[in-house]
């Protein structure tokens, strides 16, 4: 299996049948302790739809509580698209084609 590492804990496992969004974070036990809890947020036939609701959970994170109108909703989308794609691409570029 290969794991692709985003942000924010997010992180996609590719294996021979699919590509598996998941997303690693601090969950409490039932005595209140913390601890490292994973949460599966979906199952893909490509990347490409991975990314995609990867790019769509973020949105929803950075925004969570906002009020805005309308033209700031989509500035800040387009912002926070921005950045997630940067991260993809740094990511990339380090693995250069052959």
């Amino acid at each position: 299996m290969t794991t692709i590492i985003l942000k924010n804990g997010y992180y996609i496992e590719i294996d021979p049948l699919n590509y598996t969004l998941r997303q690693k974070y601090t969950g409490e036990t039932k005595s209140g302790e913390k601890k490292e809890a994973f949460r599966t947020l979906g199952h893909f036939g490509n990347m490409e739809s991975a990314i995609r609701k990867y790019l769509e959970l973020s949105q929803l994170d950075v925004l969570d509580g906002e009020i805005l109108t309308l033209e700031e909703y989509v500035d800040s989308i387009q912002k926070i698209n921005a950045i997630a794609l940067q991260g993809i691409q740094e990511e990339l570029r380090r693995f250069p084609a052959k």
